[in-house]
């Protein structure tokens, strides 16, 4: 309970942005082009299919995706924060609704604008949600399990689950709607892994005069840990201290304030991390 009363109202604010967002990507796009999204929500669509044409039983949408994402919720319960958690689901609800009570009607009928519009609505969906200190729900529960596991973005794995939906719509209805189901899945993948930062890493070299300062400054903002060598500046023959750490890209900017409020003269490098091996705290999700 205690991690719930975190929740400020940005994070409801932009889960019911997020949400909208995703449900208009569900509506005007995928039920006008017949695309199978990626995730639960392609899973869904094959089940309504399935549902219709072997059974001839016509299923909500919003139902069955609001069943499977509890399904995976309780698969990680346990191990993520319950404010994660109660973001991701009010996103999930908030979609379910949504798609139920917004009309579908044709915007375009390009074959090839819709799977692109629909995608970046639907990434930029699971991008405002993420923002939130949420997600999307569905497999959005397993690539962040895994990516505060590994210490690294995950996303591209759930591309595999994706590509397994798409061969079998594919099979069994249309070769052509699947094909560009993968446009809509790419382009909605790219817009996530792209604004998403929070398993991106950089790492901070600063040559300071005043290490002790702002090692503290670094300590009062962050838990990373913090590297230091001495060494000399070759044109003045001056002691300088070399400090180095690795941080997540969204904690860079707030370091980088730190140090300056410190020494504002310390000169300060900032590099992308491709992996990492060994002990690195991962900021656990509330």
């Amino acid at each position: 309970m205690k991690n719930l009363k975190l929740i400020k109202p940005i994070n409801i604010v932009l889960v019911v942005m997020g949400a909208l967002f995703s449900a208009l990507a569900v509506t005007q796009f995928v039920r006008v082009g017949n695309l199978i999204p990626a995730g639960m929500s392609g899973l869904s669509q094959l089940i309504l299919m399935e549902s219709s044409s072997r059974l001839g039983i016509t299923l909500s949408y919003g139902l069955v995706y609001l069943i499977l994402n509890t399904i995976l919720l309780s698969f990680v319960f346990n191990k993520l924060g319950k404010k994660f958690l109660a973001l991701s689901f009010l996103h999930v609800i908030l979609t379910s609704i949504f798609i139920e009570i917004i009309p579908s009607f044709s915007i375009t009928h390009d074959d090839i604008l819709i799977p692109i519009f629909g995608g970046i609505l639907n990434g930029m969906g699971s991008s405002l949600a993420l923002k939130a200190n949420g997600s999307a729900g569905g497999t959005d529960f397993i690539a962040i399990y895994y990516s505060m596991v590994k210490n690294k973005p995950q996303w591209d794995k759930i591309m595999y689950f994706n590509a397994a939906l798409l061969i079998y719509s594919g099979w069994q209805y249309n070769w052509d709607l699947a094909f560009y189901s993968i446009i809509y899945q790419v382009v909605s993948t790219k817009i996530v892994d792209t604004y998403h930062d929070r398993y991106k890493l950089s790492s901070i070299n600063i040559i300071t005069t005043h290490a002790d300062d702002v090692s503290k400054a670094i300590l009062d903002t962050t838990r990373h840990g913090i590297t230091m060598t001495e060494g000399i500046g070759v044109f003045k023959q001056e002691h300088r201290s070399i400090l180095y750490l690795v941080a997540n890209d969204f904690e860079v900017n707030k370091i980088v304030n730190a140090i300056k409020a410190a020494d504002e003269k310390a000169f300060i490098e900032i590099s992308s991390v491709e992996r990492i091996e060994g002990n690195y705290r991962q900021k656990p999700l509330d």
